[in-house]
Order: structure tokens, then C-alpha cells, then sequence
């Protein structure tokens, strides 16, 4: 790229997640011209903060960790003072108990029993001492390896296919691969029985960066800054991609109140579901990339909000469920994350079900939802006589929340790479234009890192999600 380039781009940003944002917020400070386009009515899409009456809640709850100390201060500069620090206490409930989540192993010995827990280990043994290694290419084949047979069948499965809807037979070692990749049975037992500080995780994430009014505020932020010198433009939804074989020549942009318009720019910056982008080309895009994204399917999030005139209900940050007679996946409590996230005196519980919107569950009314979780809240026996203090509820319905790590999604998904990387102006980036679960400081990161691409750097995008210890862990500097 010769001379200024700042005097030579405008950047059409798609997407006003936080990769699309992060994005929009380097090349602001670098004085290039951009405008960030979000179909909603708000920005940050999964990281957003909803409210309700006074209530505020996250989709899901977003906490902010990551182990890149560039990254770290982007967003305490960015922040300034609204960020608190917020001690993780995790749970989960499991055959009827509440058991440490990450389990510690004597937690998980002692509410399993003497039996159970032999059982696991000698599955386990019999596994590494396996002759012939089964190779490693299902979720199921991934876990048993790491954990052995009896530990995945009782513990891993039931929770895993409750999340994703697929039996871990049909999904892709390569979730395990990029989200728990370094965590086994092994190395919980070893530093069970001989705890080190060498080399030792900082952490599983015990701590961690939280705005006290929502995870959205960082969005939000972003959008402010963002602002100063350029647009982001809200309701306002990208239904065509105009390209001319070689390039991308603009973006027809419908908004909300029906009006259609083409904006054009010299570089193309995408966060929004890459399966809506291929299918957004015109011309079209060739018959087998089209095939290949509509192999890719993401699973829905579906969220019920229960407010009680309480104070507390918890004292933790998650709770996970894996009984299979309770439908919602997971919940969390707001207010254990940041006081001001309720009223005074006042809390809810946010709980999460994982699903897809041709689920009979999806199509349930509002009320019935509620009704369902309520009854459901009272059998796992989390707070006896809580259900009594419920003084209102609402539902939030998330599509295409978690793409999803199938057999085959590596090859698709490599037809779509291929295919792209024949628009050198066009850049994908982000959970959903690079279709992969990850998490939002990766999110940030691969915007940031699209940015300064255009600004003359060489960063290599998949480099962020390509990583070989688990998300949340971070090692201690040298």
C-alpha cells in the first residue's frame, strides 16, 4: 500500500459486534474513514446488556479475561473506571448435587462416592494404557482419550449434547482441540497430588474484568469512540454484496423502516455470519460454496429472566446443569457480578437454554417459558421458597448464538476461505464471519488485528483462535 492510507480508504465495516466495533475503533484513532453497519437496534450483538425495569442482565453472562497484555490495556484505557474486578465462584449440578465447577478432584470423589470414583479411575487407566490408539476425531473420541470411557459417559455427555443438540459422535474434535485443549484427568491429578507454582496456570479464569453496568458497556464505548470522527449506523441490515469477480464494489443496506441504499468503500471488514455473507453475493457465489454454507449450522439461545424481591439467591458467578430432565443449560445471577445489575434489595436469575428455533421450545410463549423454569428452577432445589419472591420475568431470544463444530465443518469451511481469499479488499473476522466459538476478547482481538491489517501490517487472523492450552487459561510471564 503506497503513500498515506489513511488518505486513500474507506472502510465498510459489517457487523457492529465487538469485532466490528474494536475494528472501527482502531481506524477512527488512525484518522480512516469508516462506517460500521448493525442490523439491530443496538450494538454488540451476544455481548449486549438488556434491561428490564431496572434490571440489567448480559446474554448469557460475558465476563472479560485475556492472557494478551496489549489487549488487556485497549480496554482499561478504553474503560476508564467502570471496570470491577469479579471473583468467579462456579457450581454444578449433577446427579441430584452441587459440585465445584471446575470440579477439584476431592469434591468430585467425595459427592460421587468410593465406587464411582474407582470406576472412573480404572476407565481412565485402562484408556493410556490402550495399545492401539483409536484416532481422535469426535468430540466423544477427543473427551474419552482425555478422561477415559465411564468419566465422559457420566460426566462430559449428557451436559455437551445438551449444549450443542448433536450427540458427541457427530461433533468435531476440534471444539475439545480449541476450548479445552491441556485439561485431562491426568493433570487434574497431578496437581491434585503434586502442586506446583512452576509453570502452574495463573488461573482457570478465578478472577476476572467485569463493567459494572453489563458487559455491553464496552460496546457501547466503542460505538462513542467510534463516533468522534466517523458512524455507526444502527437498524440497518447488508443484503447484498456487489463484487466484480476480483473485488467487492459495495453493499446494499436495507434499514428498518424499509429504505434501500448502496454505500461503497475501497476495504470490507465482516463480523456478521459468514453463511449470510456467501449468501449475500451477487453475482452469487459458485454453487459449492454456497453448498458448503449451508452445511454450517449454529445452535440458538434462548433466555428467561426470573426477578425476585431479594437480595441474593447465590453466591456464584454460573451454575451449570447437566441433569437431562432439566431443560436450561445454565444459569447465572447478575447481581453476584455487579451490584448495580439490579435495583436495591432487588435480583434475577438469568437462565440460558440451548436450542434451535425449530425447537417446539423456541416457539413457546413468553408466559409458558416462564412457567416451565419456574417449575423447573424449584426441582433442582437451588434457594427452597425463592420461586415465592418472583415479582416479574421476560424471555430474550438469541439466533445463531454458537456456531457449531460438526463432522465436516472444517472442509466447509475451508470451500468459504478459498472462495473469499479471491477479494483481497475483503477481510472476515470475529465469532461469526470466521465461524468459530470463541470467546470476546478473540472476538476484539481479530478486529483489531483486521484494522491494522489495512493499516500495513501482516497479522495472521486465524493465529488468535489457533491455540494450544485451553481459552481461559493464562501462564505466568517468564
Amino acid at each position: 500500500m503506497s503513500g498515506n492510507p489513511a488518505a486513500q480508504m474507506k472502510v465498510l465495516i459489517m457487523g457492529g459486534g465487538p469485532a466490528g466495533l474494536a475494528a472501527g475503533k482502531i481506524l477512527t484513532d488512525s484518522s480512516v474513514p469508516c462506517i460500521v453497519f448493525e442490523k439491530d437496534d443496538g450494538v454488540g450483538g451476544l455481548s449486549r446488556t438488556h434491561s428490564r425495569n431496572g434490571f440489567l442482565f448480559d446474554l448469557g453472562g460475558h465476563r472479560f479475561f485475556t492472557k494478551k497484555n496489549e489487549l488487556d490495556e485497549f480496554i482499561r484505557r478504553l474503560m476508564v473506571d467502570e471496570l470491577i474486578n469479579v471473583q468467579r465462584s462456579s457450581k454444578m449440578y449433577f446427579m441430584g448435587k452441587y459440585f465445584d465447577y471446575p470440579p477439584t478432584l476431592l469434591n468430585a470423589f467425595w459427592g460421587l462416592g468410593p465406587l464411582a470414583s474407582a470406576e472412573i479411575l480404572l476407565s481412565f487407566a485402562r484408556e493410556k494404557l490402550r495399545l492401539h490408539k483409536k484416532p481422535v476425531i469426535t468430540l466423544e473420541d477427543w473427551m474419552v482419550s482425555q478422561f477415559g470411557r465411564k468419566m465422559f459417559e457420566l460426566f462430559f455427555k449428557t451436559y455437551t449434547e445438551k449444549v450443542w443438540g448433536v450427540p458427541c459422535s457427530q461433533a468435531s474434535a476440534s471444539w475439545a482441540a480449541q476450548r479445552i485443549k491441556g485439561m485431562s484427568l491426568l493433570s487434574t491429578l497431578r496437581e491434585t497430588l503434586f502442586p506446583s507454582k512452576k509453570d502452574r496456570p495463573v488461573s482457570l479464569i478465578p478472577h476476572f474484568s467485569y463493567p459494572a453496568h453489563g458487559i455491553g458497556r464496552i460496546s457501547e464505548r466503542l460505538k462513542q469512540e467510534i463516533e468522534k470522527q466517523n458512524e455507526v449506523r444502527l437498524n440497518s441490515r447488508v443484503s447484498r454484496i456487489f463484487h466484480d469477480g476480483k473485488q467487492i464494489t459495495g453493499l446494499l443496506i436495507k434499514t428498518r423502516d424499509g429504505r434501500e441504499y448502496v454505500e461503497r468503500g475501497t476495504n470490507y471488514l465482516s463480523s456478521i455470519p459468514v453463511t449470510e455473507l456467501i449468501q449475500d453475493f451477487e453475482p452469487p457465489a459458485p454453487a459449492e460454496v454456497l453448498a458448503a454454507a449451508r452445511q454450517l449450522r449454529y445452535r440458538d439461545l434462548l433466555l428467561v429472566v426470573l426477578m425476585f424481591d431479594a437480595e441474593r439467591i447465590t453466591r456464584d458467578t454460573w451454575i451449570y446443569i447437566h441433569d437431562p430432565s432439566v431443560q436450561f443449560g445454565r444459569l447465572h445471577e447478575p447481581t453476584n457480578w455487579s451490584p448495580a445489575m439490579s435495583p436495591p434489595g432487588k435480583t434475577s436469575l438469568v437462565f440460558e437454554y440451548f436450542c434451535f428455533e425449530t425447537d417446539p421450545l423456541w416457539s413457546m410463549s413468553d408466559q409458558a417459558l416462564a412457567e416451565l423454569t419456574i417449575e423447573q428452577f424449584v426441582r433442582i432445589r437451588l434457594a427452597p421458597g425463592a420461586e415465592k419472591k418472583i415479582i416479574d420475568s421476560c424471555v430474550v431470544r438469541a439466533r445463531k448464538a454458537y456456531p457449531m463444530h460438526e463432522l465436516g465443518k472444517d472442509a466447509a469451511l475451508e470451500t468459504i476461505k478459498n472462495f473469499v481469499k479471491q477479494f483481497p479488499n475483503l477481510m472476515l473476522m470475529g465469532r461469526y464471519g470466521m465461524f468459530i466459538y470463541n470467546n470476546l476478547d478473540h472476538s476484539m482481538e481479530t478486529g483489531i488485528r483486521a484494522a491494522q491489517n489495512l493499516l500495513g501490517a501482516s497479522y495472521d487472523l486465524e493465529e488468535v483462535l489457533r491455540k494450544d492450552e485451553y481459552l481461559e487459561i493464562k501462564y505466568p510471564e517468564k
